[in-house]
């Protein structure tokens, strides 16, 4: 935290007034600047240093024993900016973090985040799937790319599309069982399988993650998802 605090008062100060942006605006706006392109549009060396702000470089080159703590400090800050609904400030915060350490996972998530704030699905999974790949024990990035999933699964079932929402389903279950290898105890993950197993109506599964649930005591098991567990999983 401490960290944070020092890289704040190095960096350049943001535009205060948050500057949402729809996805067909951010696309128009980030054909001519490319501080708007995830990794700066993948141009090359020479082209991002002259395009990132000089005083975020010295900041970075200053600190590269410390890469790691740099671009999760971005993150971090672009992070607050998102979820003030400032999708320029934001991404460049993403990008400054990207610069300072490329193979950052969180950077991706950040970047899946972005996209998923402006409902673009194909976008977050593509750059979710990217932090994956670059740790494929990252559960949070498993968490949130599901989540994507169970907002499509969502969509589809409005339209009656209902092979493509079971198809959604199933890899939301995928990726939170994962997840729940890795951080098991955590009330909303543990709550997003029983939703999922009493979807599926896997009646042994659904009860145990019911009784779960109950166990950690952290939410109410919603009535939706109860009254179809017991009308179809009498037990």
């Amino acid at each position: 935290m401490r960290f944070l605090y020092a890289l704040l008062f190095l960096l350049p100060s943001l535009p205060g007034a948050a500057q949402l942006l729809s996805f067909d605006e951010w696309y128009e706006r980030s054909i001519n600047d490319i501080y708007l392109k995830p990794r700066f549009g993948d141009r090359g060396p020479a082209e991002v240093n002259n395009t990132i702000d000089q005083d975020v470089f010295v900041a970075i080159m200053n600190n590269r024993n410390r890469q790691r703590a740099v671009s999760d400090s971005l993150v971090k800050l672009g992070m607050e900016r998102l979820r003030k609904n400032d999708h320029v400030a934001s991404m460049h915060r993403f990008n400054e973090a990207w610069f300072a350490m490329p193979i950052n996972p969180e950077v991706h998530r950040a970047f899946g985040a972005y996209f998923r704030s402006m409902k673009r699905p194909l976008e977050a999974h593509d750059h979710y799937q990217k932090g994956i790949a670059l740790d494929s024990t990252n559960a949070p990035l498993m968490v949130e790319e599901a989540d994507v999933y169970m907002e499509q699964r969502y969509h589809m079932q409005q339209e009656g599309r209902d092979k493509k929402a079971e198809e959604f389903l199933q890899n939301a279950l995928a990726l939170y069982q994962r997840a729940y290898r890795r951080m098991g105890n955590d009330p909303e993950l543990t709550y997003s399988l029983f939703e999922c197993h009493v979807l599926n109506l896997n009646c042994p599964k659904a009860w145990e993650f019911h009784d779960k649930v109950v166990a950690m005591n952290a939410r109410t098991v919603e009535d939706m998802y109860l009254n179809r567990l017991k009308a179809y999983c009498v037990r």
